[in-house]
């Protein structure tokens, strides 16, 4: 029997702990849309104020899920087009509206056994933050009315580092974990390439990208794990590779 995150969030597993899925279908339907057009006066007000604190922010289209069900090791979820600007106004909310956000991470391991991860320049809405490479679900990932998660990790990443996931060798499993009403997927993927390798590619793409949307790549270990400021997406993918903190 379907689990609903958000009628009965205490039936799924802990927050901010993955966990392995065997299916993800995530589908875009209008029958489903939750109406957001009471809180369009406040989104506006908050994206301007957000656009002159940083006027390189860019109101994309990007996917909130408005249902999300785990049935049998399966997520399935339904979701909708908003702007970017709701849900810079959604993450600010104390009691948010009873949407969702999602993205997919791909946790790129080196031969070396270092994860790959960036850091978020000041021009970005989450300056100085430390994660993998990785960005919300788009429209331009919706394939037949699903989303597509491989093609969404994959463009994420060659926009960001410049590294080809297809070079890598990608793990048979998915895994999810929670953050509040924000729903993370997780795919590993090991390179031939050790640490060094994959950062001085990623260096050389940051000298010639012109969106400049990190300032730092870096490979976390299991000895310097503590020493970065992550993103909630961070700490679960870490705890498979690394190991649980007490």
């Amino acid at each position: 029997m379907p689990i609903s995150l958000l009628d009965c969030p205490q039936d799924w597993p802990p927050e901010n702990k993955a966990f392995p899925l065997r299916e993800i279908d995530i589908r875009i339907t209008d029958d489903a849309a939750v109406d957001l057009k009471p809180f369009d006066g406040a989104v506006e007000a908050n994206w301007a104020q957000e656009k002159a604190a940083n006027p390189h922010l860019f109101n994309g289209r990007l996917v909130t899920l408005n249902q999300v069900d785990l049935c049998d090791g399966a997520v399935r979820a339904r979701g909708q087009i908003v702007p970017y600007a709701y849900h810079l106004w959604w993450r600010k909310q104390p009691e948010a509206p009873p949407t969702f956000h999602s993205f997919a991470m791909p946790v790129i391991q080196s031969a070396d056994d270092a994860v790959i991860a960036i850091r978020m320049s000041s021009i970005t809405a989450n300056a100085g933050k430390v994660y993998c490479a990785s960005g919300s679900l788009e429209e331009d990932d919706i394939v037949d009315g699903r989303i597509d998660i491989d093609a969404n990790m994959a463009r994420e990443v060659a926009e960001e580092t410049g590294l080809a996931l297809d070079e890598m060798e990608a793990g048979p499993d998915y895994y999810c974990a929670r953050h509040g009403q924000i729903v993370m997927f997780y795919r590993f993927f090991r390179s031939a390439l050790d640490a060094d390798a994959l950062m001085a590619k990623v260096h050389q793409h940051m000298r010639q990208d012109t969106e400049k949307e990190i300032d730092a790549v870096l490979a976390i270990t299991s000895d310097n794990r503590d020493n970065f400021d992550y993103s909630h997406s961070m700490p679960p993918a870490l705890d498979l590779i690394f190991g649980g903190r007490a």
